[in-house]
């Protein structure tokens, strides 16, 4: 069977104890715009427009350690690559490779995400998810 390819592509990480939105990415084709467009004011379309190549995807990202803000143009191959990373089952190792800091609050060890709320602060400046999983 043939895969089709999404066009528009909107992914929400939750976290596992409290189901809080840990991270949330929009990946929208070359000529489309991201989903959340269409709630954007004049002016954050206006500045969008200047800076999209509709040649290139599109990405946006908000999570707990990383925000890119309105989005940024991607290639097709770093679209690959985030759509790869967060595809199911998701899993610490495929995050990982997405290269986003704070790996979507996935914990190393558990292999779920967490918010920031449940994620510790240690003495030595590294995290502890709420089994006590360490994370730098």
């Amino acid at each position: 069977m043939k895969q089709i390819p999404a066009m528009l592509f909107v992914l929400h990480v939750a976290c596992a104890l409290c189901k809080a939105q840990v991270a949330r990415l929009e990946l929208a084709r070359p000529g489309a715009h991201p989903p959340s467009w269409y709630a954007w004011g004049a002016r954050d379309r206006g500045a969008y427009e200047q800076v999209r190549d509709s040649r290139l995807w599109w990405l946006i990202v908000h999570s707990d350690g990383h925000d890119n803000g309105r989005g940024e143009n991607v290639t097709e191959a770093e679209a690959h690559r985030w759509r790869s990373a967060f595809a199911y089952p998701r899993t610490y190792a495929r995050v990982h490779t997405a290269g986003l800091k704070g790996d979507a609050g996935f914990c190393a060890q558990c292999d779920v995400p967490y918010c920031a709320r449940h994620w510790r602060p240690t003495e030595t400046g590294a995290a502890e998810c709420p089994l006590g999983h360490t994370t730098w």
